[in-house]
């Protein structure tokens, strides 16, 4: 795929997104210092046997190939970084392999690990050398470096990064390619680190404007709190109430050819940028990470600098609704009726179940459009409910889909991107939940158990007629691991929605 460089020389609340890539391949210089990532235990075996003049027997024999792992091995000239990743055990096999690491994922992981080991040596260069390594090892592996390389500290002050240049043997393309994923995941990742009091309705809406505005077949336009009012918006005005800082949504519009008659995908992105659960306020602990409630935003945000980094040819259309669930005399109160856009009229439950709220009204947008603007699906990404959490913990997000083709493709590439997610049911046996007796629905279903379904099934009721998928995310990793090397924003989503971007058709 071509490379743009659409976000080539933008700052992202005070981080200047440079990629640790080379924008051009240079040639591969004679430098000592190198990661070696081979394929096959017959290539990892071959560089092993080269290796042995060059370090000491005993480190030679802590390497055991047949497991595949990460090994430094120290030689006169400089480190090698040895790199073979694991055959799948029959436990990762289960259930169809759906959970199981792909080989991208692999290689993406274990390239991400290599860069803490990396960033123990003062190198001036290194070289990353593949050795009978698929693409798909090989685009996992440099996106894992690209990864790996961010932190939020380093990032707002460049002068602390102590990476050397990076010499890379591969297609332009393919470094291209890797490039757009891993900034697109890095993009959402410093979006949730970014500190709620940087990052609010009004600066992230201006964000978005600055990063993709004025772009070829981009145009953006965003909906003020007077604008969403006058709109009938009243589900996302209710939420955004308590707060000084005011909602607003941002629609992105994106459509290469203008010619074309296919139908846009449409994807929304939860964007609170704080939850204190309003008036149905959170326990301190509960509250710690909320201004990672905008993870779904953020990733929708990542999966759009992607797009247009990759070249994507489809037509999409972005919504955030973006508000801060706050507490004054303003807020909205559990036992509320409020209009939605789509004319419901919704009971409040719970005003710490905002997001499905600003989502409502947001797709409830996305489903009215009509001609060649009608969406082939809804798409949502949304850090919605701890119930999702506690059943499947935070490495695996739940799903929910109303169309099994969109369901199918979501699971397969959720597989193959590493970003793993496990489809759950729409049990309509639980909608009843939602009922009652003073309005259309009631909008949190009582009750401690099936939250993440009663959620969903709220969400499905204003995507009727249209294909709908929801993607119920963490966008959070509490420690290190694999290529993400410190706590905080995971991108979670952004890569297995850049490959249903490309993959789902209808």
């Amino acid at each position: 795929m071509s490379q743009n460089n659409a976000n080539q020389g933008v700052t992202l609340f005070g981080w200047n997104m440079q990629s640790w890539m080379q924008l051009k391949v240079p040639p591969i210089a004679e430098t000592a210092a190198r990661i070696v990532y081979c394929g096959s235990l017959a290539a990892a075996q071959q560089q092993l046997n080269l290796l042995r003049n060059e370090c000491l027997p005993w480190q030679v024999q802590t390497v055991n190939l047949d497991d595949g792992d990460l090994w430094t091995l120290h030689t006169a000239k400089g480190p090698v970084f040895l790199l073979k990743p694991k055959v799948l055990t029959e436990a990762q096999k289960r259930d169809g392999g759906l959970l199981a690491p792909s080989s991208y994922s692999q290689a993406r992981d274990l390239a991400g690990r290599a860069v803490g080991e990396i960033k123990k040596f003062k190198l001036g260069e290194l070289q990353l050398r593949f050795e009978e390594a698929s693409k798909a090892e090989q685009l996992g592996a440099l996106v894992g470096l690209e990864v790996a390389a961010y932190s939020y500290k380093t990032a707002l002050n460049p002068s602390l990064q102590t990476l050397p240049r990076l010499l890379v043997d591969v297609s332009s393309d393919l470094q291209n390619e890797a490039r757009a994923l891993a900034l697109g995941t890095n993009i959402a990742r410093h979006l949730v680190n970014t500190p709620p009091n940087l990052l609010y309705p009004e600066s992230f809406a201006a964000a978005i404007n600055e990063l993709f505005s004025g772009k070829p077949g981009v145009a953006v336009t965003i909906w003020d709190a007077e604008r969403l009012q006058a709109e009938g918006m009243g589900l996302h005005v209710a939420v955004g109430r308590g707060s000084d800082k005011a909602p607003c949504l941002v629609h992105i519009r994106y459509r290469p050819d203008p010619k074309s008659q296919e139908a846009p995908l449409a994807i929304v992105g939860k964007g609170i940028t704080f939850d204190s659960g309003g008036l149905d306020i959170k326990d301190p602990v509960g509250m710690r990470l909320m201004k990672k409630d905008m993870g779904g935003a953020a990733a929708v945000v990542g999966l759009f600098s992607y797009l247009l980094d990759s070249a994507c040819n489809r037509p999409v259309d972005v919504y955030i609704p973006l508000a801060e669930n706050a507490i004054s005399g303003r807020s909205y109160r559990p036992g509320d009726i409020i209009k939605a856009k789509n004319g419901m009229t919704v009971e409040i439950h719970n005003t710490d179940a905002e997001g499905r709220l600003v989502l409502a009204d947001a797709m409830a947008v996305a489903g009215a459009q009509t001609g060649v603007d009608q969406p082939a699906a809804i798409l949502v990404a949304a850090t919605l409910t701890g119930a999702i959490k506690v059943g499947l913990g935070s490495d695996v997000a739940g799903f929910f889909a109303t169309d099994d083709e969109l369901g199918t493709v979501i699971q397969r590439k959720a597989q193959e991107s590493g970003d793993l997610m496990w489809r759950m049911p729409l049990f309509d046996g639980y909608r009843p939940k939602l009922d009652t007796t003073v309005a259309d629905i009631n909008h949190c279903a009582s009750g401690s158990y099936g939250g993440a379904i009663t959620a969903a099934l709220f969400l499905a009721e204003f995507a009727k007629g249209v294909p709908f998928a929801h993607l119920d995310i963490y966008a959070w990793t509490d420690a290190e691991r694999g290529a993400l090397r410190e706590p905080g924003g995971s991108g979670q989503a952004v890569q297995a929605l850049a490959g249903v971007l490309q993959s789902y058709r209808r």
